[in-house]
């Protein structure tokens, strides 16, 4: 019987630190990492830490280190990190029109209809880079949103534009561009982006928040959620940008 029972207590000692180092290993919700990112609750990486699919967070490896990113219908979206309580920061896609250089990049929107997520005018305001246009934003429903005249085109156009609030929250979004100042056939083909951007992110005394030009493919954007959203997953659904330029 003593045997039995020295023989136990070293086990047990010997089991102790593997043990220990098992649960040091487990992530504490709200705390988890991945990359340089601190993953808030409501969201997790670990099936433990999240309660329903729209907020689990996959930490993946790309070619600048290990990113988070959640997805939404059937968008991949990168999490930068957390401002406020209900809300999260993500890399939002860039829509383009006119832009024959960059093919496919930011043809679509993120689509958040059949979510909990929403795009909060609190936290976002409505961006637009290119010359000459009236750029506007509408609802899917055809509700105005916002919009901002960019500058007249000139040299150094293509890195300026304008930016403006919006009047309401949505989960999905319709731009147009009007011709503001017609100069000759080519009006129509002015490269321009569209995009909703986090107005908490960038400093106000900018024409457009610095860093963000012709080129940008993403900028962050603030996205909230409805505590009480009690509606199903749904299917995966991709908003095309809708563009139209009028002279």
């Amino acid at each position: 019987m003593g045997f039995q029972l020295w023989f136990y207590f070293i086990i047990l000692f010997l089991l102790c630190p593997i043990l220990q180092s098992t649960e040091s290993q487990q992530a504490i919700c709200g705390e988890e990492v991945c990359g340089n990112v601190t993953i808030p609750s409501p969201f997790g990486i670990h099936s433990r830490c999240y309660s329903r699919s729209w907020f689990r967070v996959s930490c993946k490896q790309t070619h600048k280190g290990e990113k988070p990113f959640i997805s939404i219908n059937g968008i991949d979206l990168e999490l930068l990190g957390s401002l406020f309580q209900d809300t999260i920061l993500i890399k939002n896609p860039v829509s383009y029109v006119n832009c024959d250089h960059k093919g496919e990049v930011g043809s679509s929107t993120v689509n958040l209809t059949g979510t909990p997520f929403f795009f909060s005018s609190d936290y976002n305001y409505f961006g637009s880079v290119g010359c000459g246009n009236l750029a506007t934003i509408f609802s899917n429903e055809a509700d105005p949103l916002g919009g901002c005249i960019q500058p007249i085109c000139g040299d150094g156009a293509s890195e300026s534009g304008c930016y403006n609030r919006i009047s309401g929250n949505f989960t999905s979004n319709v731009v147009n561009m009007t011709a503001m100042y017609p100069t000759g056939k080519d009006d129509d083909k002015r490269c321009a982006s569209a995009f909703i951007f986090s107005r908490l992110y960038f400093r106000e005394d900018y024409p457009l928040p610095i860093g963000i030009h012709i080129e940008t493919t993403h900028v962050p954007a603030t996205l909230s959620w409805n505590s009480t959203y009690c509606g199903d997953a749904g299917q995966s659904l991709v908003s095309l940008s809708v563009f139209h330029l009028i002279i």
